[in-house]
C-alpha cells in the first residue's frame, strides 16, 4: 500500500508498525517507552527514519505556511452567508 501524501511504499522496509505508529509518535500521543522503542528502531532502519524526519518536516512546513488568517472581508462574507443560511433552512 502506498502513502499517498508521500508516494511511499508504507512496507518498503519492512516495519508497517512503524509507519502506522510514527503519526502516534510525531502527535505525542505515545508513552515515553514506546516512543523510545519508535526512535531506538528508526536510529538502526535508515528508511523508518528518513520517513520520520520527512513526516516531521512536513509538518514544520505546514504549522508555517498556514498560520495566516483569511482577510477581514472574508471572513464577514462568510459569517454572512452562514446566518442567512441557518435563518432560511
Amino acid at each position: 500500500m502506498t502513502d499517498p501524501t508521500r508516494g511511499v511504499p508504507r512496507n518498503e522496509c519492512g516495519c508497517p508498525e512503524f509507519f502506522d505508529d510514527m503519526h502516534q509518535l510525531l502527535d505525542e500521543q505515545l508513552s515515553a517507552d514506546e516512543c523510545a522503542r519508535l526512535r531506538s528502531h528508526a536510529e538502526g532502519c535508515p528508511k523508518c527514519m528518513q520517513l520520520l524526519e520527512a513526516e516531521a518536516e512536513f509538518r514544520s512546513l505546514l504549522r508555517k505556511c498556514c498560520c495566516e488568517s483569511a482577510p477581514t472581508e472574508l471572513r464577514q462574507r462568510i459569517s454572512y452567508r452562514i446566518r442567512v443560511e441557518y435563518k432560511e433552512n
